[in-house]
């Protein structure tokens, strides 16, 4: 998915999450952490937008392990289970963590899915869309209509085109 694709859906999955843990699921900084998380996976990758930022880390992690490796595998669904069950979700890394899972769970819908069982080179995935394909955006879109209406935004209030009648 595109970098852009991750963050919505980083965004709207923690919205989602803190509205049913009774969170505030518009609260600035944790959204800003879940859009973080959502980009972290692919530090191990220089060109994506996490490793232009981190190249200190991105270029060797890149060499030793490629893309999408151990940063997109079981190990880090784990690490980021414990950690949730560890800490709870009213602790300030919470989003964090929900956005860098909703990256994986993203990129498994994508032809070329996650290496789980890494460093196994077979890849899991659900292959509903390309990444930058139409149906990527119409996912997204769905993802953050459900993510709006988690944080409470009236979404009867959104623009339509003209000519809009409605169903």
């Amino acid at each position: 998915m595109m970098a852009g694709s991750h963050m919505v859906v980083g965004a709207a999955l923690w919205a989602v999450t803190a509205r049913a843990a009774g969170l505030d699921p518009a609260e600035p900084v944790a959204l800003s952490a879940a859009l973080a998380g959502a980009l972290l996976p692919d530090i191990d990758h220089p060109q994506s937008w996490a490793g232009r930022k981190f190249r200190v880390v991105s270029v060797p992690l890149a060499m030793v392990v490629g893309h999408r490796g151990i940063t997109h595998s079981l190990l880090a669904v784990i690490a980021g289970i414990a950690a949730l069950a560890m800490m709870g979700l009213n602790q300030p890394m919470a989003p964090l963590v929900v956005g860098y899972l909703s990256h994986l769970a993203a990129d498994g819908l994508t032809p070329s899915g996650v290496p789980l069982l890494w460093p196994s080179r077979r890849r899991f995935t659900l292959n509903l869309c390309s990444t930058g394909s139409w149906i990527e955006f119409a996912l997204v879109a769905v993802v953050a209509a459900l993510g709006g209406w988690a944080a409470g935004l009236d979404l009867t209030a959104l623009p339509r085109p003209s000519g809009w009648r409605g169903l």
